[in-house]
């Protein structure tokens, strides 16, 4: 029986888990199909809804790719509820753009739960767009990364013309949606789309590491955290300083707080490297 598409596995980690998504398609550069779509859709409301998971780690199988994007030759298949209507209604495109969780699976909806990526190869269209919803972001030195695309007139709709000006700046981000040229991981560390280069061939070793370490952090301030900047960043100052501060209580008066600082009196350091 041949591999699925999309492949889960579940790390134990300390007083976590970590949940590990392999796109798995990499005869085709791990270009994502209808099929594809949908197990990378369960996949993510899995992630998403199983509050004993921590933290993903999304990455692609064989030797060349993260992901190429959408697969051409299965257009279809993606979003095909929408495409096979002779001509949707107004209502109907309107309720696809508010509910439809997204061509390549799932791609709409927002992780409240750290996500790392990772790159060892071609990161192109639909696939930089899957790339970018890592809260971290690794890549390999022979990773590439393009809003390829552009080529083929096939729009961003899984979140690149959100997530590149949110990452990156105005003045980086549309050069890239633009022109579609091809950036390597150096180039794409100077400008911030990558956090962290890893060695060629150790990009998922150093993910699961992080993964572990932030197992390894007391969760609750570490999520209310998350949630802060997720939430706060586009509001007015006043208004992001006061969602922050509704943390403090919560947080302060969990027992994940209470036996970090314990941890900290006793003597104990941690530093994340």
């Amino acid at each position: 029986m041949a591999e699925k598409p999309i492949l889960t596995q579940v790390h134990e980690a300390g007083d976590g888990k970590i949940f590990q998504i392999t796109m798995n398609r990499p005869e085709v550069h791990n270009a994502c199909n209808g099929e594809m779509a949908k197990y990378f859709l369960e996949a993510w409301m899995h992630f998403r809804d199983d509050n004993s998971l921590t933290v993903a780690v999304l990455h692609g199988a064989g030797e060349k790719s993260f992901c190429a994007g959408a697969d051409l030759t299965a257009l279809e298949t993606l979003a095909s509820g929408l495409m096979a209507a002779d001509k949707p209604t107004a209502n109907e495109l309107e309720n696809y753009a508010q509910n439809n969780p997204g061509p390549m699976g799932g791609s709409r909806i927002i992780q409240h739960k750290p996500v790392i990526t990772v790159s060892h190869g071609y990161t192109y269209a639909g696939g930089l767009e899957l790339f970018c919803h890592g809260h971290i972001r690794i890549a390999e030195p022979q990773a590439l990364f393009s809003v390829a695309c552009r080529r083929w007139g096939v729009p961003l709709v899984d979140g690149g013309t959100v997530y590149l000006p949110r990452l990156l700046n105005w003045g980086t981000a549309l050069p890239l949606i633009i022109t579609g040229q091809r950036i390597r991981a150096q180039r794409a560390y100077e400008i911030g789309l990558v956090w962290e280069l890893a060695k060629k061939g150790k990009g998922l070793e150093r993910a699961l590491k992080l993964a572990q370490q932030i197992c390894a952090a007391p969760r609750d301030a570490l999520m209310a955290d998350l949630a802060s900047a997720l939430h706060g960043s586009h509001l007015p100052l006043k208004e992001a300083l006061t969602l922050e501060a509704r943390n403090l209580y919560p947080v302060a008066t969990s027992e994940s707080m209470k036996k970090g600082v314990a941890r900290f009196n006793s003597g104990e350091r941690f530093w994340v490297t």
